[in-house]
């Protein structure tokens, strides 16, 4: 009710102002049209008060306009002394001026039309990036139980099962090199190829699971710097503030591209040496993977292979953005942007 007040009022008091803003600027034209003589023509001039009533007040009041600017126009070339008075021309004046009403009253209904139009495309646009957005989390959702499912089912039951067979390979292979050491020599390959296809699987079910994200991102990602270190023989360091409010869903997107990130530079890029970095920024939180490299052409970085498109898809669910640029000397610089959302619990809280 309170709203509907100030903006009924309102409205009125802006109606109010606009009307004796029209009066005034009829007194000031028809004072102009006596100062000219009678000789000298200031019809046009009174269609400045008629088009602004009109285009504010609507036609009743563009009307009323029209008839004062006629009367006033009328007083002017009396005073000024008119030898003759000719009603045609005032009821032609008054005609040409409704005319120029309804004109500049048809333009303005055209265009709320089009305003109308406008909004309201622009509110189902609206809507329909929010749902769109709402979709994509809850695809992200999905995939992430998703991933996490075959996750499990690969480490409780393929692993399990691939444990089995070389258990059972290498005492076939014992077995065998007993009868005839050839046999035995090529038993002990299969068990050793058992052997990495369960380092393999215990890999891929790491990378599809994220037991560390039980804990927090900060212990997340310090966990997967000492890994790093371990698995691949690469210097990596994890750098962060401390206490960074964060929730739980953009916390596992920035988790995952950090992963991806340093996989990539591990993998493809030969580097040495990299560096997560995890600080506030002006609007929100930064992640920074940096790394020495052979870096990536300008076709690669807007482009970009499947991790990359991951990355940014990350990104853009977690309502941030992602850049990838050179890291000076040489190597490559990975940089991911997010707002914080304030919440009343802490991750890993």
């Amino acid at each position: 009710m309170k709203h509907f007040l100030i903006k009924y009022f309102g409205s009125k008091r802006s109606r109010s102002l606009v009307s004796l803003g029209c009066l005034l600027l009829i007194c000031l034209v028809g004072y102009l049209d006596y100062i000219s003589g009678f000789e000298n023509s200031m019809l046009l001039f009174y269609l400045a008060p008629i088009a602004i009533a009109t285009w504010y007040c609507g036609v009743g009041w563009g009307g009323v306009i029209a008839l004062l600017s006629v009367i006033a126009g009328l007083i002017s070339d009396l005073a000024a002394g008119i030898p003759q008075l000719r009603p045609w021309n005032l009821a032609c004046e008054f005609v040409a001026y409704l005319v120029f009403v309804f004109l500049v009253a048809r333009w303005h209904e055209l265009l709320s039309k089009m305003q109308s139009r406008v909004d309201q495309r622009t509110a189902a646009l609206r809507q329909e990036l929010a749902t769109r957005r709402r979709l994509e989390k809850e695809i992200s959702v999905v995939a992430e139980q998703e991933r996490e499912r075959l996750g499990r089912e690969l480490h409780d039951s393929l692993c399990q099962h691939l444990v089995g067979t070389s258990l059972l390979a290498q005492t076939v292979a014992v077995q065998a090199g007993e009868l005839d050491p050839n046999i035995g020599e090529k038993a002990h390959k299969v068990a050793n190829l058992v052997d990495k296809g369960i380092e393999l699987s215990r890999e891929i079910a790491r990378g599809l699971l994220s037991f560390e994200l039980d804990t927090d991102l900060l212990d997340a990602l310090k966990g997967l710097a000492r890994s790093i270190t371990y698995e691949r023989k690469i210097e990596c360091r994890f750098e962060s503030e401390a206490d960074i409010p964060i929730s739980r869903e953009v916390a596992n997107h920035l988790y995952w591209i950090a992963r991806e990130a340093v996989i990539n530079s591990a993998k493809h890029a030969r580097a040495t040496g990299i560096l997560i970095r995890l600080d506030r920024s002006r609007t929100g939180l930064r992640l920074v993977v940096a790394d020495d490299g052979s870096g990536l052409n300008n076709a690669d970085s807007n482009k970009g292979g499947i991790g990359m498109k991951v990355m940014r898809q990350r990104a853009h669910l977690a309502g941030g953005s992602l850049t990838i640029s050179p890291n000076i000397p040489h190597g490559t610089l990975i940089c991911c942007e997010v707002p914080i959302a304030f919440e009343d619990d802490r991750f890993g809280a």
